[in-house]
Parts: structure tokens; C-alpha cells; sequence
């Protein structure tokens, strides 16, 4: 056997048919994975959604465990809990060693039919029926009863 015929051996490319599965297996994965990597969107938005909601059920609980008022502010796509209207004595986030304070990601957005209402000490809501609503892909909402204050989507 020459050099040349085990050259050629060696130096053997795909065939067309190799080349065929190849972009039909690119093509399949461009259609089916690429779109999950951009709907990390989607899960943010059911994060917040769920964040938000169970922030409002522990200012109901706290404003029943002190018997004090607890204010829940929103506003700018955010949401706080505070023990005053001005927002100036932040309710402390069981979590960390901060101000409870919720921010919308990107592309979400965080309203209330009653901008910014508070608990008193029987958990009662001063304004209701009040109606958060979470934008984003999908939209999802709760509501906090007027005379219960039960808080449910």
C-alpha cells in the first residue's frame, strides 16, 4: 500500500448523509432547548408572585402577634413592609438581618388595587377587597379580604 491510499483513508471527511443528521440533531436542539433558556423570565416572574404574596400573609401575622399596625407599601414595582405610613421603621425580614423590601425583576410588574394599605392588630386590612397583581408572562394574582384579611390567590 502506498502513502498516498492511506493518506486518503486517513483524510476521509463526513458523507453527506453524516452531514444531514448532523444539522437535522442542530436543528431540533435550536428548536426545542434554546427556548427554555430564555424563559427563565417566566420562573422569575412565579418567584416574585409567591415572594410577594407570602410577604403579605406575615405582615398580616405580625400585625397580629404585636396587635400593632403593619403598613404594606407598593409602589415603583415594589413592595415594603413598614410599622408606620412613612415607611420609616422597615418590618425586619425573617431571613436576614434587614429591611423586608421586594423589588419586581426585569420585565415584571407589581400592582395594588389600593396603592398601600395596612393591618391592624386583628389582621384586618384598613382598605379591601385589595387585589395584587404580578405582570409578566404570565400574570398571576391574590387578593386580601376586606373584613378577614385572609390573603389567597
Amino acid at each position: 500500500m502506498s502513502a498516498r491510499s492511506s493518506f486518503r483513508a486517513l483524510a476521509r471527511g463526513f458523507t453527506l448523509v453524516e452531514m444531514i443528521v448532523l444539522v437535522i440533531v442542530l436543528a431540533v436542539l435550536a428548536v426545542v432547548v434554546l427556548p427554555r433558556f430564555s424563559a427563565t423570565r417566566d420562573f422569575d416572574t412565579l418567584a416574585f408572585h409567591d415572594r410577594v404574596l407570602a410577604a403579605v400573609r406575615y405582615a398580616q401575622k405580625v400585625a397580629v402577634a404585636q396587635n400593632a399596625a403593619v403598613y404594606v407599601v407598593t409602589g415603583g414595582n415594589a413592595l415594603s413592609l413598614c410599622f408606620d405610613v412613612g415607611c420609616t421603621v422597615a418590618l425586619a425580614d425573617p431571613a436576614a438581618a434587614q429591611p423586608l423590601a421586594l423589588a419586581a425583576p426585569v420585565g415584571t410588574t407589581l400592582t395594588s388595587s389600593a396603592g398601600s394599605f395596612s393591618f391592624d392588630g386583628l389582621g384586618r386590612p384598613s382598605a379591601g377587597p385589595v387585589t395584587f397583581t404580578v405582570g409578566g408572562t404570565p400574570t398571576r394574582t391574590f387578593t386580601v379580604e376586606q373584613e378577614t384579611g385572609h390573603v389567597h390567590p
